[in-house]
């Protein structure tokens, strides 16, 4: 990891471990690779965004939640932004730090650690395998994100007619069947419905359908860009995990995982996803505040 935070260069001993780690997260997590890319291009520092070492050059583009990307001096890189500290990012460690039960003591936030999300490090009370499943569908959902607030914050701008025929495009998806299913709609549904954001890399995540109520209603109206955008994001989260426990116990690893894990059970010869909590309007202040 690079000196871009408040965390420290790793030694000799976490690389070469974070080189077992990429390993065994290719050969033996069998999920499909879509779900793995976002790790491979943040080790490399080849998430395309401008101001990242391979763009340097390009000025960097301010970032749809507002706080970042304004001025020319940024106090972080932009990947520690979008995959950690963005709104967005926080919403889905929120999600994480409110199912596992992390004791204050265990991290300086009292939630789980950068280095244990980059680095793929299951935290106290996590075994590694699920570790490794949440940990990519993570990274994987805050790459998503990124790209929801940015469609999300254009169609907030004022369009032209064609934009209606392009939304009612959207609500014609043809809906997805099982638990994975019903777990988006129902968090969906507790959100306000927010509709689906443009697809700008249909091998980023997992197709969700849009069984939400129409584009005019209320609640949409005065649902704010960055709201929707982690709405979404957040289901894309729980949809990534719902899709891995739906394909059945994997037979490397997780042998000590039982009924009693927070996030991916093993109830007898079944995986059990957990369901998504509501967002709160602090985004990831409990994990700041070790609640």
């Amino acid at each position: 990891m690079p000196t871009d935070g408040p965390t420290p260069p790793c030694p000799v001993t976490d690389l070469q471990r974070f080189q077992a780690t990429l390993d065994r997260l290719w050969t033996a997590v069998r999920w499909e690779n879509k779900n793995k890319e976002t790790l491979w291009h943040l080790v490399v520092d080849g998430i395309p965004m401008p101001g990242n070492t391979h763009l340097s050059r390009v000025p960097i583009k301010p970032c749809g939640c507002g706080s970042y990307g304004a001025d020319t001096d940024q106090p972080c890189s932009p990947r520690l932004h979008h995959i950690w500290e963005c709104p967005i990012a926080k919403a889905v460690r929120e999600q994480i730090d409110r199912h596992l039960p992390l004791p204050t003591s265990a991290t300086i936030e009292g939630g789980m650690t950068r280095q244990q999300l980059w680095l793929v490090q299951a935290p106290p009370g996590c075994e590694q395998a699920p570790w490794d499943v949440i940990a990519l569908a993570a990274l994987s959902s805050m790459e998503y994100g990124r790209h929801c607030l940015r469609a999300a914050t254009r169609e907030h701008r004022p369009q032209g007619p064609s934009t209606h025929g392009w939304q009612q495009q959207q609500q014609t998806h043809t809906a997805e069947q099982g638990p994975r299913q019903r777990a988006i709609t129902d968090f969906f549904n507790r959100s306000g419905g927010f509709p689906q954001e443009e697809e700008e890399d249909a091998n980023t995540h997992p197709i969700l359908s849009t069984t939400q109520p129409a584009m005019d209603t209320p609640t949409q109206t005065a649902a704010s860009p960055l709201d929707r955008a982690r709405a979404h994001t957040v289901a894309d989260f729980w949809a990534r995990l719902h899709s891995f426990a739906a394909l059945g116990i994997p037979h490397y690893g997780w042998d000590q995982v039982g009924p009693q894990h927070p996030i991916l059970a093993i109830v007898g010869t079944q995986m059990r996803c957990a369901d998504p909590v509501d967002i709160t309007d602090h985004g990831a202040a409990r994990t700041e505040q070790g609640l």
